[in-house]
């Protein structure tokens, strides 16, 4: 859903007709993130995932078109069945942050981005909120908002298996 509101920001509301604690899980065990966290036709792979408060992750989505992207990022809060705040920073394989242009990416891009997933429980549902710290209108032109709803949708078929 878009919300007009948050236009200076990515925005995206959703709910899961799962439990809030299976819904966390899925952002937090890293068995399950490999399952869902990358858009249609991609894969991702972590060289490091601490998924805890200050932890840091070290990931690339692998995209048979457009090859490898890396990045980097940091825990800032991960309280459990209600927020995860991570950033997410461009970088190489080693690791080391580069400027998003140098890699083809939309020179407007920021470096680094501040993902915000808020979760709750109404009407026996687990809504989610997911915010970016980047404008609404350039994730669309770049496909990362688009990117966002594949992956939630991914999430979605994951939870609502009740083996997950």
């Amino acid at each position: 859903m878009k919300n007009d509101a948050f236009t200076n920001e990515v925005f995206i509301e959703d709910s899961f007709s799962a439990p809030v604690e299976r819904v966390f899980r899925a952002w937090t065990d890293p068995e399950k993130l490999v399952k869902w966290f990358a858009p249609e036709g991609c894969t991702i792979r972590f060289k490091m995932l601490n998924i805890e408060e200050g932890g840091q992750f070290h990931s690339c989505i692998s995209n048979p078109q457009y090859g490898d992207c890396w990045c980097i990022g940091e825990y800032k809060d991960v309280t459990p069945n209600s927020r995860i705040v991570f950033t997410m920073i461009n970088a190489d394989e080693n690791g080391k942050p580069v400027n998003p242009a140098d890699i083809g990416m939309d020179p407007d891009w920021p470096g680094e981005t501040l993902v915000t997933v808020t979760l709750w429980e109404e009407d026996g549902k687990t809504k989610l909120q997911l915010r970016q710290t980047v404008l609404q209108e350039l994730a669309k032109k770049t496909g990362a908002y688009p990117s966002w709803l594949q992956m939630l949708k991914n999430m979605r078929a994951m939870v609502h298996d009740n083996n997950q």
